[in-house]
């Protein structure tokens, strides 16, 4: 077989992510339901750099640097005590590693179950498994996330319903209803209850 040629424009141009020039992700400014408001979005999820996505992908990391198929890999910044709420990934698994500092995951409904990453530490969590992580350091840190499975947009995504409840009592009853729309679920942990996969 022939080998691609690739020059190094072309290389810069599709294949190498410079960390110094990514943006932060946004709040899925391009999905027809429009964006998430900033302070629910914050809500949910982590300040993070989109590295690669999916050319399809229709979740907040769509505009990253380099399309590549299946998987998803972000890096996460946190400040000491930052975290994202207990949630899950129906069909995907998300993969955590420390890069810098200290980040506490925790894992089960309740996030009952823990321990502790250190730099290069991974964690690969199930798909179906609620988690959640925090930085427990003492300094701004850095978490490489990868999510790997196929599923790559909200509809994966399924909070603890007191996430849901915490949206609501803090943003308003549209709020959440928007957030609904564009594909987040608020059913983890409840027995009986199914993603809806569309």
């Amino acid at each position: 077989m022939q080998s691609k040629h690739y020059t190094p424009e072309d290389m810069e141009e599709k294949c190498i992510v410079r960390f110094k020039k990514l943006k932060y992700m946004g709040a899925g400014e391009k999905r027809k339901e429009g964006p998430i408001p900033e302070g629910v979005y914050k809500m949910l999820a982590a300040p993070a750099f989109a590295i690669t996505a999916p050319e399809f992908d229709n979740g907040p990391w769509g505009e990253a640097r380099v399309k590549v198929p299946d998987y998803v890999n972000i890096i996460a910044e946190l400040p000491p005590g930052g975290g994202v709420p207990l949630h899950m990934h129906a069909k995907t698994i998300e993969t955590f590693m420390a890069l810098s500092g200290k980040w506490k995951l925790q894992w089960g409904d309740k996030g009952e179950y823990e321990t502790i990453l250190e730099p290069f530490d991974t964690f690969a969590v199930p798909a179906a498994v609620s988690r959640r992580f925090e930085n427990v350091g003492d300094e701004t840190a850095y978490l490489l996330v990868l999510i790997s499975g196929g599923t790559h947009d909200m509809n994966d995504l399924i909070y603890a319903p007191s996430v849901g409840h915490d949206i609501e009592a803090k943003f308003g009853s549209a709020a959440l209803e928007h957030v609904k729309k564009v594909g987040f679920q608020f059913t983890a942990g409840i027995s009986g209850q199914h993603a809806k996969m569309t």
